[in-house]
């Protein structure tokens, strides 16, 4: 049977035979915003399966037996024209024994479990998995976590990855290395073939054996030394060049700056009162060239400070008994110009106002990456006389008041522009609470604006009066269901609504709203001009 011409290749297709049993799945799925099709069990219709060309195919039945029967067959039938794709069960929980045996012999890529959907996160963790999208989700998962309050738990989620990364990627290049080194330094044919077959191990498949696997290699090279001293000449080489690059890597300087490095101790204080951020921090400084002292009490800091002498301070804000400002005043006071780099949690964010005119070199918001920590603690080793300036944030009007939202009526159109211009302050507020507290004064005035407008409506016996005040309604109730989100806040929830307000305010005002002077005009009434 020759398959129907279809062009798209969607990102996953769902194959189900009762619709109620993937309902939530398919819920779960839909808010990826993938391209996602679903479609009824139908033998007689999977020549269209093959010419859509999933890149994730999705199983689901009552019977997994059924369904592996399903998936073989339909294997053997269209071989030559299935595209390369991810096949995964979805089952209900009393076959998580098969699925895993279907999964485990290499049949299917993964399962998960819909019947009952108690882990909605692993169907999307699979999915994304499999369409190797997992690594653009990464940032926003962080940021949600921060925007959430967990910040310690994302700055320990990222600082994972960013060793992982490092790992992977020196594994990696010590495997290049020594196939390189191998190949030109072992004349025995017999002896290459056996360290080339060692150190050839994928990464998958070392996995959790990874440091034993590791040791056997070793062990072979070791044995493989007196046959050849070229070879460790060269792995020392290697492992010399390793140990720099790591280094210059952290730092991002170049070797002028190593050579200073190396032959100039900097010594850096970091006040941070977490113990998490403060394990991540000691990780970070650990694989470098500065002598570093961490604290975690805004006094210990002060008297550390005098006593240690630091080059640069990491100086939290969050700090017991004194806080990041307190300390740097003091210090100030005292004619300590130590270069300062403030280290402050998103809701701080405030306090930076109140920080920069005692003299920052930089500052940081939790969490924040290796590579931005190393490169502020440098510039401040390298200018140390430098300042940051602060620069209140441009607040040009975003929702400018214009001539064309003029309706006559001077009550109507003061209480107009007023609502833009809170519209503006609202859009520019920078943290929850005082976003929250002008989004509720923003509501409370709009409905005073509404409940003028709906009087005057009545009063000049507007002809679609029960019309307009519906639209007024449902705007009100629309804005109090997002102000209650509010409660969840991170600035792009914050912008969002903002700019639903204007768009509904401007497109009200341009046709319902001048509706109301056409009319006003046509009955001359005295309160329009």
């Amino acid at each position: 049977m020759k398959p129907a011409k279809i062009t798209n290749q969607p990102d996953i297709v769902m194959i189900y035979q009762e619709r109620e049993t993937v309902e939530a799945a398919i819920e779960q799925i839909t808010e990826l915003g993938l391209d996602f099709k679903t479609y009824k069990f139908n033998p007689s219709k999977l020549h269209s399966l093959t010419a859509l060309k999933p890149k994730v195919l999705l199983l689901s039945s009552n019977n997994i037996k059924n369904t592996i029967e399903f998936y073989i067959n339909y294997l053997e039938e269209y071989e030559q024209n299935i595209a390369a794709h991810s096949a995964i069960l979805l089952i209900n929980n009393r076959e998580t024994y098969r699925a895993y045996l279907a999964c485990e012999n290499g049949l299917f890529d993964d399962y998960a479990i819909i019947n009952p959907l108690n882990e909605p996160y692993r169907l999307k963790l699979v999915l994304l998995k499999e369409l190797k999208l997992i690594e653009e989700n990464t940032k926003d998962g962080l940021d949600q976590l921060v925007n959430n309050g967990e910040d310690e738990l994302a700055s320990c989620i990222e600082h994972g990855i960013a060793l992982k990364k490092t790992f992977i990627a020196g594994v990696s290049q010590c495997e290049n290395t020594i196939l390189n080194a191998t190949n030109t330094a072992v004349e025995n044919q017999k002896a290459k073939a056996i360290l080339q077959n060692l150190v050839g191990l994928s990464l998958e498949q070392m996995n959790d054996k990874v440091s034993t696997q590791i040791e056997g290699i070793l062990d072979q090279l070791l044995a493989l030394k007196d046959n050849n001293e070229a070879v460790k000449e060269k792995l020392i080489q290697s492992a010399t060049q390793d140990k720099i690059g790591v280094n210059t890597a952290l730092l991002n300087v170049d070797e002028q700056d190593i050579e200073h490095l190396q032959t100039t101790c900097y010594k850096i204080l970091v006040a941070e009162p977490s113990d998490m951020f403060t394990r991540v921090i000691d990780k970070i400084f650990s694989d470098t060239f500065f002598k570093h002292v961490l604290v975690n009490d805004g006094k210990v800091a002060l008297d550390t400070i005098h006593s240690f002498q630091p080059d640069v301070v990491l100086l939290a804000y969050d700090l017991p008994t004194l806080n990041g400002i307190e300390i740097t005043k003091i210090i100030r006071d005292k004619g300590n110009q130590v270069p300062i780099i403030a280290y402050t949690q998103h809701r701080d964010r405030e306090a930076i106002k109140r920080w920069f005119p005692l003299g920052l070199s930089g500052y940081l918001i939790k969490p924040s990456k290796k590579s931005a920590i190393l490169k502020s603690i440098l510039k401040a080793i390298k200018l140390p006389n430098e300042v940051l300036e602060y620069h209140e944030k441009d607040k040009t009007k975003l929702f400018k008041w214009s001539p064309k939202y003029l309706l006559g009526n001077k009550d109507i159109d003061e209480k107009h522009e007023i609502i833009f211009t809170m519209l503006n302050d609202f859009y520019h507020k920078e943290n929850k609470q005082s976003a929250i507290m002008l989004a509720q004064h923003l509501s409370s005035y709009i409905d005073l604006q509404l409940s003028s407008e709906e009087s005057l409506l009545r009063q000049i016996n507007y002809p679609d009066t029960e019309n307009h005040v519906k639209e007024h309604q449902e705007f009100r109730e629309n804005f109090k269901s997002l102000i209650k989100k509010l409660e969840h806040y991170n600035v792009d929830l914050q912008h969002k609504i903002a700019m639903y307000i204007f768009n509904w305010l401007s497109n009200h005002i341009l046709k319902s709203d001048i509706s109301i002077k056409d009319y006003a005009l046509s009955i001359e009434d005295e309160s329009f001009s």
